[in-house]
C-alpha cells in the first residue's frame, strides 16, 4: 500500500496541478490536433526527490506544472502553435500512447531532460533534482522525437531534417530561381533536389562504414543543414554564373544546349563517383546535376561548379 503523501503535498499538488493543468491539456490539443494526457504519478515520485529539500516534498505539484509548461511552449514553437501540419503528424506518430510523463530516473544524462520510450514522451529528472533546470529539460524535444523515430523507421527523413528543409530551402527556392533565370537571359530555370533520397543514401554509406570510421560522416550534420546545404549549393551555381557567365549570349547559349530541360538538381552521391575530393557538377540526362557525398557534406558549396564552363 502507497504512503500517504503529507497534507502539505496533497494541497499543493490539488490548487497547483490538478486544478490548472486542463489549460495546458487545451493548449496541447491545439498544439498537435488531438488529445494527449499528461500521466505524472505524484506518488511514486515523491519518494525519489530530495526529502531534505521542501521545495521538493512541499511543492511537486507547482513543480509538475512547471515541467509541463515549459513542454507546452517548447511544443508550441516546435508546431508553430498548431499550424505547422508536418511537426503536429511527426510528434503524433512518435508519441504513439498519447501519454506525457514525468520520471525521476537514474539514467537522465543530466539534472533534467526528455526522451520517447515505449511511446510515451517522458520529461526527465535524475533522483534529488526534482524542478532543477525544468525550464530547459525539453530543450532537445525535436532530437529525441527524431530518436526515437529513427529506431523503427531508419532511412526516413527526421522532422528536424523535414523542417530545415522546408525553412532553409523551399521558402527562399523561388527567390533563388528568378536571380538565376535573370544571369541566364531570363529562361526560367527549375531547381530540384529530394531531400528524402539524400537522407537514405546518406544513412547507406554510413551503415558501410568501420566503427571507427564513423565520425567521417556526421548524420545529424546532414539532417540539421538538409535545407541549407541544397540552397547553398544552388546558390554557388548562382555565383559562378556572375562571376564567369557575366550574361554572356554565347556562354548562356551553350549551357543552355547543355541542358535542354533548364533543371538544375542537387544530388548526394557515393564518394567513388565524384571526380574530385569534396562535390563536382556534370550534365546527365539534359539536366545539370550538383553533386557531393556524405562525407564532404556541406563542404566548399561555391566550389561544385566552378568548372561548369569546361564541360560546355
Amino acid at each position: 500500500m502507497a504512503t500517504k503523501l503529507p497534507l502539505i503535498t496533497r494541497k499543493n499538488i490539488r490548487d497547483e496541478y490538478t486544478a490548472k493543468i486542463g489549460d495546458l491539456t487545451a493548449k496541447v490539443k491545439q498544439y498537435t490536433g488531438v488529445d494527449h494526457e499528461f500521466t505524472v504519478d505524484f506518488n511514486t515520485l515523491f519518494p525519489m526527490v530530495k526529502q531534505d529539500d521542501r521545495y521538493q516534498t512541499e511543492s511537486p505539484g507547482s513543480i509538475a506544472y512547471t515541467t509541463y509548461e515549459g513542454f507546452v511552449d517548447k511544443l508550441g514553437r516546435v508546431t508553430e502553435e498548431g499550424d505547422d501540419e508536418t511537426a503536429k503528424e511527426f510528434f503524433n506518430k512518435v508519441v504513439s500512447t498519447r501519454k506525457i510523463d514525468i520520471v525521476i530516473t537514474e539514467e537522465c544524462p543530466s539534472s533534467s531532460g526528455c526522451r520517447v520510450k515505449d511511446g510515451v514522451f517522458e520529461i526527465l529528472y535524475k533522483p534529488g533534482s526534482y524542478g532543477t533546470n525544468s525550464s530547459y529539460a525539453t530543450d532537445d524535444l525535436e532530437k529525441e522525437l527524431d530518436k526515437a523515430f529513427a529506431a523503427t523507421n531508419k532511412g526516413e527523413l527526421p522532422l528536424i531534417a523535414k523542417k530545415g528543409f522546408q525553412v532553409d530551402f523551399v521558402a527562399k527556392k523561388a527567390d533563388l530561381e528568378k536571380q538565376i533565370s535573370e544571369e541566364l537571359l531570363d529562361n526560367t530555370v527549375t531547381l530540384v533536389v529530394d531531400p528524402e533520397a539524400i537522407w537514405r543514401l546518406a544513412n547507406e554509406e554510413y551503415d558501410k562504414l568501420k566503427r571507427n570510421e564513423k565520425s567521417d560522416i556526421d548524420l545529424e550534420s546532414i539532417s540539421r543543414n538538409m535545407g541549407s546545404a541544397a540552397y547553398g549549393y544552388f546558390d554557388g551555381f548562382l555565383g559562378m554564373l556572375r562571376y564567369k557567365f557575366k550574361q554572356d549570349d554565347m556562354m548562356v547559349e551553350a549551357f543552355l544546349e547543355a541542358c535542354p530541360k533548364k533543371e538544375i538538381h542537387f544530388k548526394l552521391v557515393r564518394k567513388d563517383e565524384l571526380s574530385r575530393s569534396y562535390n563536382d557538377s556534370k550534365f546527365e540526362d539534359d539536366v545539370l546535376v550538383i553533386r557531393a557525398c556524405p562525407q564532404t557534406w556541406y563542404t566548399n558549396c561555391s566550389d561544385a561548379t566552378d568548372e561548369v564552363e569546361k564541360l560546355l
